[in-house]
């Protein structure tokens, strides 16, 4: 709780101060508030969303993803609630986004999968050409182990929301060389959150997804368009490819006003 208050004056009330103190509850409700009305249109065209008051919390924390990004990770989990296969997350950074996907299958066996290499960014291929100079470095090379965050921070939200830990396998390293150890990994996957940044490892985990996926996975890759021209090269190229023969893939691009990604589905 926020200790400092807003004193609000009114010349016509001889500069008596009005307090409106608590302000952080305040704003609060009125996101909850907003949240739920949100969730209720949602719902009217495909309810699938059921209500969780510990999910509006995590909503409030998230760093880097909108809430209005964050409702189509919710929305797609809920569809895959019945799909076969675990939950994976590519890029864990503090761990937000992965106290917000544990909560949403906690009433599940699903395992939870979180993949990251907790150094940072890997070195950007040929295809990565910068688009959006998020901290002015300058070019797409000075990125290299940009972005990295403690284990530790992942565990203590996870903690934090009591997600048992028999229930999340944490996959530490670049991704290329945790395929090279292949310890762990999931059998099957209905839903993944993939937010990898850079060409090569958004190439190589799609392909690693592709034969693992059940009809009806869906695979949302965050910074399509955004940040580097690699994301969305790697994604396009993939469609393209496996969508050659027959449509295997559907895809849907939301409005940038939501955010910077792209939802997959797999056709059943």
């Amino acid at each position: 709780m926020n200790d400092q208050s807003i004193a609000l004056t009114s010349s016509s009330i001889e500069d008596e101060p009005l307090h409106r103190t608590s302000e952080l509850p305040i704003w609060f409700d009125n996101f909850a508030n907003l949240a739920q009305a949100y969730e209720g249109r949602l719902n009217e065209s495909d309810p699938v969303i059921e209500p969780n008051d510990l999910r509006l919390h995590l909503l409030t924390t998230l760093l880097g993803t909108p809430p209005s990004e964050a409702y189509y990770l919710v929305q797609g989990l809920a569809r895959c609630r019945e799909v076969e296969g675990d939950v994976c997350e590519f890029g864990v950074a503090q761990g937000e986004t992965s106290a917000l996907i544990a909560n949403e299958i906690a009433g599940t066996d699903k395992t939870l999968h979180l993949f990251d290499s907790f150094e940072g960014l890997p070195a950007p291929s040929e295809k990565d050409r910068l688009l959006h100079d998020i901290f002015d470095l300058g070019n797409m090379e000075a990125y290299r182990g940009k972005m990295r965050c403690r284990e530790g921070m992942v565990l203590e939200r996870l903690r934090k929301i009591s997600f048992p830990e028999h229930r999340y396998v944490i996959h530490k390293g670049f991704f290329d060389r945790i395929l090279e150890g292949a310890e762990n990994l999931p059998a099957r996957v209905s839903f993944a959150y993939v937010d990898f940044d850079l060409y090569e490892p958004i190439k190589q985990v799609l392909e690693f997804l592709h034969p693992l996926t059940s009809p009806g996975a869906v695979i949302i890759v965050d910074d399509y368009g955004f940040f580097s021209s690699g994301v969305k090269t790697a994604v396009d190229e993939f469609i393209q490819d496996k969508n050659d023969r027959e449509k295997v893939y559907e895809y849907m691009i939301p409005d940038t006003r939501y955010g910077h990604f792209i939802v997959l589905t797999k056709k059943g």
